[in-house]
């Protein structure tokens, strides 16, 4: 039999098996092309006379099947929509062949394929992405996750640059200017994973790392890493391997830091991509240092997760993130307790982008367009789904299923369909099949008629016809002890019993639920100083979000808040993850009209009497720096962040972006203007935090000049397409900010991709008015040709109408206050 045809439009022929591939490439990181050659080793399971492949942006010069001794030239295509190009065959062919490619290609001026570099001083080097769907871009390639090989790359660049890999060299070799380095084959992978990067790159080793690791970064930026880096290599191997009972699947494991744009890290086996402006300095916030751990511990899970054991397709992606984030998340937990505050609570980050716009975790995918729209619920919902499995089925029966998981399927790939299959409880599954392939999450409320309490759900986006499987585990607490009840919730209610003596009862045990919840028992508030890091944590952002959907009176909330943080030390944690709460509710709760108000009140209310010179010493002293001279507008904070910005080598301070911050709202228009100068004269390293701390004017005119700067040669290199939200965090700026971007529409055309582009949209999330609805209406009316743009525009809508809606409650609040 001849099989023609692919079993769907956007994927490669499922016959055909690339076994091996070798790319040859000619590079100079100073011109914006380069040539390769490559051939493709193929498996043909069943005859055939079609042969395809990935091809993005390349200039095919020439194509010749290797079949059976002969070289058989075929005519070069163009690629279809889905990136494919086919070749109609003149025979037939069966068991093995190879195809040999030519072409050339350009270099990529953003974070995607083979992109080029050049930092503040004058170095240039280039990096790779190639998640997801873009090794297309180096090569022509079976670019599926699906599609394992092994590879092996040969590289011809002027000898000054090292050329770095997946594996290590087998060969250099010099000839004139020229050098030629031959890389050792790669283990069998995915093309998502595979890494290059081209330049002059100092060596660190790190000392007594089992794995003899790495880290390359690029000669004139000296990096710093923190002491505890090798701890944390070293240690999240030791636990991964222990909890999962299985040894590192690879020999290498090294990094190379660079500029990596948007991206903080990227799993590239055995050489692992770690963005520059990830590693924190000595002086961060213990925040910092937790969420820099938790990064490593994430792409080190890779390992295993995403590497070893790959999704079948792209619409599995979840098995890849939520898989290491909930590993990750272990490793800081049990190696780390003292600082592990930012591995609490997951769901918190989810749900204001969890809803009926969004996508499920699990949903179509067939480009890389598609691909753009996971954002960050496969590393928190995805995360919370695997931590209400884990309560609801027990920590160490999980546990057993995740090392049957990584036994059963290492070094293949996998669906969700497989992973499922490994629980044996239909409940279980059904649990994790409502929570992947449903938008949105239920709000979980607990009445009690008579004697009985009622557990009820519905639908947080008010749909009638979405019910999910829920476990759900109630802490009781009775005067002196709390119990602890575990209860699944299939239909829209069930009867659960509780002892008779409770007095108050918390529905979120361990803060692991992906829900709302809203206690209506009439029962007394739960001890607060009874509730773990994590309870409180989820406490707490569980009533905010009551309170911005009018199920208690808003300012009750806020007084909540302020009693609390009253009673805390303004340079702790939990200070200033109150703060943020604080600060939040002026960006998207609190509109124009009352905002004054609202920070009169706070003001008053907070008795907080900031010691700046201590503060300022203080891991999260510019955060208070920034809250009180910010958004308070308060006399002595402004002067502080006046002071420290004056004195010498400033902008070396650990809180030099929180003045900056201070200082753009406060500052005369000239004073603005002269902030700008001197950020035209930073290097990038400070460049990259003074840039968005710039963004919080106050007024028309330095919107204009930070807009101006955002699209200027003083911005080159940098991401600056999330920038332009920061004026508009101001509601009396948004209306002016969408007529200033219209007006520099083009400009910002060539300068962010097309495909970054259709995300320009959600600049706005926070509007909330229908003047600004207008405005944005107006703003994009021009750019709806933008492909996936119109969709985020509905986003956006949608979330202003909401915003329009909730914020009715709100204001009434607000100006009920005396």
């Amino acid at each position: 039999m001849c099989r023609s045809a692919t079993a769907f439009e956007h994927r490669l022929p499922q016959h055909i098996q690339l076994q091996h591939q070798s790319i040859d490439l000619h590079i100079d990181p100073n011109k914006s092309t380069f040539s390769g050659t490559t051939i493709l080793n193929v498996l043909l399971m069943q005859p055939t006379k079609v042969l395809a492949y990935h091809s993005k942006g390349l200039a095919i010069e020439h194509v010749s099947l290797l079949y059976q001794g002969n070289e058989i030239p075929l005519s070069p295509s163009a690629p279809n929509h889905y990136e494919i190009i086919k070749h109609n065959l003149p025979i037939e062919i069966s068991d093995t062949a190879s195809l040999k490619i030519t072409y050339r290609a350009d270099l990529s001026e953003h974070v995607e394929g083979l992109y080029r570099v050049e930092n503040d001083q004058g170095q240039v080097y280039l990096l790779s992405q190639f998640q997801s769907m873009e090794a297309r871009r180096v090569f022509p390639t079976f670019d599926e996750p699906d599609k394992k090989a092994t590879f092996s790359f040969k590289v011809t660049t002027p000898k000054l640059y090292t050329v770095l890999h997946n594996t290590l060299p087998a060969s250099i070799k010099f000839n004139g200017n020229l050098k030629t380095v031959e890389f050792t084959k790669t283990p069998n992978m995915n093309t998502d994973i595979l890494a290059l990067a081209l330049g002059q790159f100092a060596e660190y080793n790190v000392a007594n790392t089992r794995l003899k690791t790495k880290v390359f970064s690029p000669k004139s930026a000296q990096i710093k890493l923190p002491p505890y880096f090798k701890d944390v290599v070293n240690d999240s191997l030791v636990f991964i391997e222990d909890y999962l009972q299985s040894s590192y699947p690879f020999s290498r494991l090294d990094f190379v830091v660079g500029n990596f744009g948007a991206v903080a890290a990227m799993e590239n086996l055995g050489l692992v991509s770690l963005n520059e402006n990830q590693i924190p300095d000595s002086n961060a916030p213990p925040r910092a240092h937790c969420e820099f751990k938790k990064l490593i511990a994430h792409e080190i899970a890779h390992s295993w997760f995403g590497n070893d054991i790959t999704m079948a397709w792209y619409d599995d992606y979840w098995l890849n993130e939520s898989f290491t984030e909930f590993i990750a998340a272990k490793v800081i937990q049990s190696l780390y307790s003292d600082i592990a505050a930012c591995s609490y609570v997951p769901q918190v980050k989810a749900f204001n982008d969890d809803n009926d716009h969004a996508v499920p975790l699990i949903f179509d995918v067939k480009t890389r367009e598609d691909t753009i729209a996971y954002g960050q619920l496969y590393y928190t919902k995805g995360r919370a789904i695997l931590e209400m499995l884990e309560q609801a089925y027990g920590e160490h029966a999980l546990q057993q299923r995740l090392q049957l998981y990584v036994k059963k399927f290492a070094g293949k790939n996998v669906s969700t369909r497989q992973f499922l299959a490994l629980l044996p409880d239909n409940k279980l599954q059904n649990m994790v099949t409502s929570f992947t392939q449903n938008t949105g999450y239920p709000l979980v409320t607990l009445t009690k008629k008579g004697g009985q309490y009622v557990l009820t759900q519905s639908d947080i986006l008010n749909r009638s016809d979405i019910l999910w499987t829920i476990p759900v585990s109630i802490k009781s607490w009775n005067g002196k002890q709390a119990l602890t009840h575990k209860v699944i919730l299939e239909g829209e209610q069930v009867l659960i019993k509780l002892p008779p003596n409770v007095q108050s009862v918390f529905l979120d045990t361990d803060g692991a639920g992906y829900f709302r919840y809203v206690d209506d028992t009439g029962l007394a508030e739960f001890p607060f100083e009874q509730l773990s890091p994590q309870e409180q944590a989820s406490y707490r952002d569980n009533q905010q979000s009551l309170a911005i959907s009018g199920h208690i009176d808003y300012m009750a909330y806020i007084d909540s808040v302020i009693r609390e943080l009253n009673r805390l030390a303004l340079d702790s944690e939990q200070a200033n993850a109150l703060l943020k709460e604080l600060q939040y509710a002026f960006i998207d709760h609190v509109q124009l009209g009352h905002q004054r108000q609202f920070a009169h009140y706070l003001s008053k209310k907070l008795t907080h009497q900031p010691n700046w010179e201590d503060l300022m010493t203080t891991p999260y002293g510019g955060d208070v720096l920034q809250f009180f001279g910010l958004y308070l507008q308060n006399t002595a904070a402004i002067s502080a962040a006046k002071y420290y910005y004056e004195m010498p080598n400033s902008q070396q301070h650990a809180h030099f972006h929180n003045m900056i911050a201070v200082l753009a709202s406060s500052t005369t228009d000239t004073q603005y203007q002269e902030l700008v100068a001197q950020f035209k004269q930073m290097p990038n390293n400070i460049k990259s935090g003074m840039l968005p701390a710039l963004g919080y004017v106050n007024n028309a005119e330095k919107t204009t000049y930070y807009y101006d700067l955002l699209l200027s040669d003083a911005t080159t290199g940098m991401v600056i397409d999330v920038n332009f939200q920061y004026p508009i965090f101001n509601p009396s700026l948004r209306v002016v900010a969408a007529d200033l971007i219209a007006n520099r529409k083009t400009k910002i055309a060539e300068r962010i991709s097309a495909t970054s582009l259709q995300w320009f949209p959600y600049s706005f999330l926070t509007a909330c008015s229908k003047a600004q609805k207008h405005a944005v209406i107006s703003l994009f009316q021009g750019w709806k040709h933008i492909e996936g743009l119109g969709d985020k525009l509905n986003v956006v809508m949608h979330n202003i109408d909401q915003c329009i809606e909730r914020t009715k409650k709100i204001s009434q609040s607000i100006t009920s206050i005396h």
